[in-house]
C-alpha cells in the first residue's frame, strides 16, 4: 500500500522427420481461370492470371501457380510429411511461423523445433536462419549455416557432391534412404499416398522391421535424436540418441557421429570412423569400404547384415518382421507376452501390464502399464487397473471437505489435485505414480512452528475462479494464510479491518539458507547461478530492477515450504500447476530491497530430464519475455504484465509508483475485494496491495522416475509486510515443456 504503511491431460506427439522432405503439392491442385505461370521445382516463378492460379506442382515455396487468383496453386494436397498453411507447403516440425499447427507462429528469439517452439534447436538440427536444419542432408546448409550446394551437387553426410554415399539415393537434389522416405519409398518419385506408411522400401499401413510409426515416417526410436525413445522426445542440442535414450554419449558399442550412434564397423555414411562415406556401389564391412561382405554377413542394399537377427532383413533380404516380432534363427518370431516384456516398458503381463503389443489396448504399448497415468477421453484402461477413463477413481478429484487448518501435509497434496499415493522402492508389480511424500516446512529445512502461515482454502476473496482444479487451494504466506474473513487461521488483519496485512510468525522465523545442512534447505538453489537472472549466493534480480545482494539473501524470515516428493507416471514428461501470487509491499516497494520471494524448485535425482532441461537453478517460477528473465514476485510489474490484479495509475494517481509500468494492473482491482490487499479504510484510500493472476508454471520430468517439488515463500530484508501465495491445478503433462512460468 502507499501513504505510510506498506503482499486435463492432452496426448499429442508431434514427430520429426528423417532427412529431407518432400514440400511439393501434387500436380492438379486446382483448375484456374486465368493463365498461370509455369511450375517449377524450386518454388516457381510464374504469375497466376486474372483468376484463380492455374494447376501445377510447387517448391517450398507457393511457386507453380504464382500469386494469382487464390495464390496457392490450388487446393492439392502437399507431398509426405508436409502440411498445407495458407496454401503453402511446410514441414510443421520446423517452421517457425506455423510450429506445430497452422498459424501457431514462435515468438522472437525462439526457433520451431520439433513442432515446439524452443529456444534451441534439438533433434540433431541446428539453427541456420531461423530455422531448425539437418547439416548433414540439407543442400541449402550442407556441413553448417550457409553452405549451399551448386547446381547438379546433393548433401551427404554434410559434404557436397555428385553421388550419395552412406547407402542414401540422390532424388530431387537431396541424399534420401528410400527404404523409409513416403516421397521416395522405394525409389525416387515413388510416393505413399493417404495414410500409408515407407519401411523397408515400400508402403503400406504399418511399420515394420523394428520400426515405429511417428506422424507418417517409420523411425527407430532407439537411435533417432527427433524420435529418441518415442515420437516427438527430440534429443537437446549436443545430444544424441542411444537405446531409446537422450545423452552425451553413445552406449552398446556404437560410435558418436554428429547427432547420431552409429556401428562403425557396419553403417555405410561412417565407415571406419565418423563422415567416412561409402561408395555407392559399396559397403562397410569390418569397418571398411568393400564390394562383399565379410564375417558370415549377407549384403541387403548398401548394408551388411545378419539375416539371423536382423528385424528389415530376417532370413532374407527385405524380409522385415512384423510389430511385436522378433528374428529368430533367421525366421519371424512372435515375441511371447507370457515369459517377455515386448513393449520394454519394465512390466510383464504377470506383473500387470495390460498391453504388452499395439492393439486395442493401445497403439504404443510402452505407454500402458501399472505406473501409467490415466488419460481421459482416450478409451484406454492405461493404468491397467481395470477401470477407463472417468470410471477410473484416480481421475476424480481428492480435495473435497479438507480443513483449512490441517496439519496432514499429503491434505496439501491432495487440495492441489495430487490424489494417488505411492512408496519410494515398492515392488514392480505395485509400482505406481503418485505422492511418495509431502512435508510442511520452513527454508531451511526445519519444521514449520507458525501453524497459521499455510491453510487449506475454498477460495480467497474475490480471487476468481476460485480454484483452477477440485474445490479447494492451498494458502502459504509469510503471515497468516487467510483472507480478511477466514478463519483457522485467520483473518490476516487486512483491509477493512486495518490499513495493512502485516504480521510476522510466531515464534519469530528468521533462518539461514545458506548454511543449513538438512536435505530440504534451499541452500543449493541459494548458491546456484543462473546468469543473468541470477548470480552465485545472491537472489534473483528483475533486469534493471532491485538487487540479488541486498536484503541478507543469505536469510529467509517468515518462510514457510510445502515439499513434495513425486513418483512421475510413465506416460508422462513434464507437469504444470497454478499460482497466484500477491503482496502488501506492492507498489511503493517495487525494485527495491524488499522483495519478497517464491521459488518452485524442481529436482530430478535419477538424471537429467530429456529433450528439455529444467533450469540450472532450479527455479521454476521464472517468467521469460523478450528474451529476458523475470523471477515472479512484485518486481515483475516493472517489466511485464503479469502483475494484473491492482488499480491502474488512472484510476488513483497518488496511489500510483513509478517504478511500475503502464501494462501492469490490466484486470483491475476488483479480485483483491476480501482478500485484506484491497483499499485500506480511511487516510488516502490506496490499495494494501496487489496480485498477479493465475499464473501457470511447468517443469519436465523423467518418465516414472521420483521428482521433488519445493515451492517456498518468505520474507527478505526484514518481517513487515505480507506476502500470500495461491497454489492449485497440479497435473502431468504426456510431453516435455518449456520449463518457467507464463
Amino acid at each position: 500500500m502507499v501513504g505510510g504503511s506498506t503482499l486435463a491431460l492432452l496426448l499429442s506427439a508431434s514427430c520429426g522427420s528423417r532427412g529431407p522432405l518432400d514440400l511439393t503439392p501434387p500436380p492438379d491442385g486446382g483448375s484456374g481461370t486465368g493463365s498461370g505461370g509455369a511450375a517449377t521445382t524450386d518454388g516457381g516463378s510464374g504469375t497466376g492470371g486474372s483468376g484463380t492460379g492455374g494447376s501445377g506442382t510447387g517448391g517450398s515455396g507457393t511457386g507453380g501457380s504464382g500469386t494469382g487468383g487464390s495464390g496457392t496453386g490450388g487446393s492439392g494436397a502437399c507431398g509426405a510429411g508436409a502440411t498445407s498453411c495458407g496454401g503453402v507447403c511446410t514441414v510443421l516440425d520446423f517452421d517457425p511461423r506455423n510450429c506445430g499447427s497452422c498459424g501457431n507462429a514462435c515468438d522472437p528469439g525462439e526457433v520451431c523445433s520439433g513442432g515446439d517452439c524452443a529456444l534451441a534447436c534439438g533433434g540433431g538440427t541446428v539453427e541456420c536462419a531461423g530455422r531448425c536444419v539437418d547439416t548433414g542432408v540439407d543442400p541449402a546448409h550442407c556441413g553448417g549455416c550457409g553452405f549451399q550446394c551448386t547446381g547438379g551437387e546433393v548433401c551427404a553426410a554434410g559434404k557436397c557432391g555428385l553421388t550419395c554415399g552412406g547407402g542414401l539415393t540422390p532424388c530431387a537434389g537431396s541424399c534420401v534412404d528410400t527404404e523409409l522416405d513416403p516421397a521416395h519409398c522405394g525409389g525416387c518419385g515413388a510416393a505413399c499416398t493417404g495414410t500409408q506408411v515407407c519401411s523397408g522400401g515400400g508402403c503400406g499401413s504399418s511399420c515394420t522391421g523394428g520400426t515405429s510409426q511417428c506422424g507418417a515416417l517409420c523411425v527407430d526410436v532407439e537411435n533417432d535424436p527427433r524420435n529418441c525413445g518415442g515420437c516427438g522426445n527430440a534429443c537437446g542440442p549436443g545430444e544424441v540418441c542411444s537405446a531409446g535414450d537422450c545423452g552425451v554419449s553413445c552406449s552398446g558399442g556404437t560410435t558418436k557421429c554428429g547427432t547420431r550412434c552409429v556401428d562403425t564397423e557396419l553403417d555405410p555414411a561412417h565407415c571406419g570412423g565418423c563422415s567416412q562415406p561409402c561408395g555407392p556401389t559399396q559397403v562397410c564391412s569390418a569397418g571398411a569400404c568393400a564390394s562383399v561382405c565379410g564375417g558370415g554377413l549377407e549384403r541387403c542394399g548398401n548394408e551388411c547384415v545378419d539375416t539371423s537377427s536382423d528385424l528389415r532383413h530376417c532370413g532374407a533380404c527385405s524380409a522385415a518382421c512384423g510389430p511385436g516380432e522378433k528374428c529368430v534363427s533367421g525366421s519371424c518370431k512372435p515375441c511371447d507376452s507370457a515369459t517377455e516384456d515386448c513393449d520394454a516398458d519394465g512390466w510383464l503381463t504377470a506383473d500387470g501390464d495390460c498391453c504388452d503389443k499395439p492393439g486395442l489396448c493401445g497403439a504404443d504399448p510402452r505407454l500402458v502399464n501399472p505406473g501409467a497415468l490415466e488419460v481421459v477421453g482416450n478409451g484406454i484402461d492405461d493404468d491397467c487397473n481395470g477401470k477407463t477413463d472417468l470410471f477410473d477413481p484416480g481421475t476424480l478429484p481428492c480435495d473435497a471437505s479438507l480443513a483449512s487448518d490441517s496439519a496432514v501435509p499429503s491434505d496439501y497434496a491432495n487440495a492441489i489435485g495430487i490424489c494417488k499415493q505411492t512408496t519410494e522402492s515398492p515392488p514392480l508389480a505395485e509400482r505406481t505414480w503418485g505422492l511418495v511424500s509431502a512435508e510442511l516446512l520452513r527454508a531451511n529445512g526445519s519444521a514449520l512452528e507458525d501453524a497459521r502461515a499455510r491453510s487449506i482454502r475454498t477460495g480467497f476473496g474475490g480471487v476468481t475462479p476460485a480454484t483452477t482444479q477440485g474445490s479447494s487451494v492451498v494458502v502459504l504466506s509469510t503471515g497468516v494464510a487467510a483472507d480478511a474473513t477466514q478463519t483457522n487461521p485467520g483473518p490476516n488483519g487486512g483491509a477493512p479491518a486495518s490499513d495493512n496485512v502485516n504480521n510476522q510468525h510466531a515464534p519469530s522465523s528468521n533462518v539461514s539458507i545458506s548454511t543449513c545442512s538438512d536435505a530440504a534447505c534451499i541452500d543449493d538453489w541459494l548458491a546456484a547461478a543462473n546468469p543473468p537472472l541470477k548470480q552465485a549466493n545472491q537472489l534473483p534480480r528483475a533486469p534493471g530492477c532491485g538487487s540479488g545482494i541486498f536484503g541478507q539473501p543469505s536469510r529467509a524470515r517468515d518462510s514457510v515450504m510445502l515439499r513434495l516428493r513425486l513418483r512421475a507416471p510413465t506416460n508422462a514428461r513434464a507437469f504444470s500447476f497454478n499460482s497466484y501470487f500477491l503482496s502488501a509491499e506492492y507498489p511503493e516497494y517495487v525494485c527495491s530491497n524488499f522483495n519478497d520471494q517464491f521459488v518452485a524448485l524442481v529436482d530430478t535425482p535419477g538424471g537429467t530430464p530429456a529433450p528439455i532441461p529444467n533450469p540450472i537453478d532450479k527455479n521454476l517460477l521464472t517468467y521469460t519475455q523478450g528474451g529476458s528473465q523475470w523471477p515472479i514476485g512484485i518486481n515483475v510489474a516493472n517489466g511485464t504484465n503479469l502483475f494484473a490484479v491492482c488499480e491502474p495509475e488512472s484510476e488513483r494517481p497518488a496511489c500510483w509508483d513509478t517504478d511500475v509500468n503502464a501494462q501492469s494492473c490490466s484486470l483491475g482491482a476488483s479480485q483483491l475485494a476480501g482478500t485484506g490487499f484491497e483499499h485500506e479504510p480511511g487516510g488516502d484510500g490506496c490499495l494494501v496491495g496487489g496480485g498477479t493472476h493465475w499464473l501457470t508454471t511447468a517443469g519436465n520430468v523423467i518418465p516414472g522416475a521420483i521428482v521433488e517439488l519445493r515451492i517456498v515463500i518468505w520474507d527478505v530484508g526484514d518481517d513487515e509486510y505480507d506476502s500470500t501465495a495461491l497454489i492449485d491445478g497440479f497435473q502431468w503433462l504426456p510431453e516435455a515443456t518449456l520449463p518457467g512460468t507464463k
